[in-house]
């Protein structure tokens, strides 16, 4: 897979409930969305006039106009010469999405303009519907939300950084089943989802990290594998969080956003230009 520059390469190398303070620009494609100038979720930066976040933090019946994202944001109390904020265009939730918990949490929000790339602000790297992220691997989940499913993130709202493990879909489909009362042949956790956190709880994204991304390092580029999504209060046992699956949704994603020079096309876009080739060549 090709890779745009710059993606998912800070350019400072880097030293939640149970995260630790980052430092500043450690994960420069970190953004926080806004409504009304007042932080709602948070988002990533997937191309200079692109940020992907999740469907459940907008409402169809809102003007993108009501919303702005901040990028290189650090602190989000306190000033930062690092820092801007950039109107919405257009917001694309995803057509499937219905309710929180549920499959289709994803969204696309198209940003008033373009963005230049600096040392704080830069996209992260959409990975291809054929990776593999396998469950163990270590990764990422940032954000400004909750430290406790009661507790805000105190002044001046740092954010966090914590490492969790995946966990495959099945496997944290039956912790969700343990004294769910939900019979096992219903799904809880859904196929365009995946799972990271511990069995035993303590460690989790929260409140207000919805939309943020999960990032896992591969050949030294930081890919986004998941959206937070979801998850039962917080960081409860056999309650990991839920995570939109990035991979699962590269062609929704390239359809709108156009990054075909990014990556290799799907099999539909395949065979789409082998039918139009096989017409104009009849």
């Amino acid at each position: 897979m090709l890779l745009p520059p710059t993606c998912g390469s800070p350019a400072f190398s880097i030293r939640i409930i149970g995260g630790t303070d980052t430092e500043e620009g450690a994960w420069p494609w970190q953004v926080s969305v806004l409504y009304s100038r007042e932080p709602v979720c948070g988002g990533s930066l997937i191309s200079d006039q692109w940020v992907l976040s999740a469907a459940h933090c907008f409402s169809p019946s809102q003007s993108p106009s009501q919303y702005s994202v901040q990028l290189g944001a650090h602190r989000l109390d306190a000033p930062n010469s690092n820092a801007v904020e950039v109107g919405v265009n257009n917001l694309i939730l995803h057509p499937q999405f219905s309710a929180p918990g549920g499959s289709g949490d994803i969204a696309l929000i198209r940003l008033s303009r373009s963005v230049s790339y600096t040392r704080y602000v830069r996209p992260v790297c959409l990975p291809s519907a054929s990776m593999v992220f396998p469950a163990g691997a270590s990764c990422y989940v940032t954000g400004w939300g909750r430290t406790q499913s009661d507790e805000f993130l105190p002044y001046p709202k740092t954010l966090q950084q914590l490492m969790l493990p995946l966990i495959g879909r099945e496997s944290c489909d039956q912790m969700y089943h343990i004294g769910s009362g939900t019979s096992a042949n219903v799904a809880i956790v859904k196929n365009d989802q995946i799972c990271a956190g511990y069995q035993a709880g303590r460690r989790d994204a929260c409140t207000g990290d919805s939309g943020g991304p999960l990032v896992c390092k591969v050949n030294g580029y930081w890919y986004q594998v998941g959206i937070v999504s979801w998850g039962e209060d917080c960081a409860l046992p056999n309650r990991p969080g839920v995570y939109t699956y990035v991979p699962a949704y590269e062609s929704w994603i390239h359809y709108y956003i156009g990054l075909s020079s990014s990556s290799p096309p799907s099999l539909e876009v395949s065979v789409l230009l082998l039918v139009v080739s096989l017409i104009l060549h009849s």
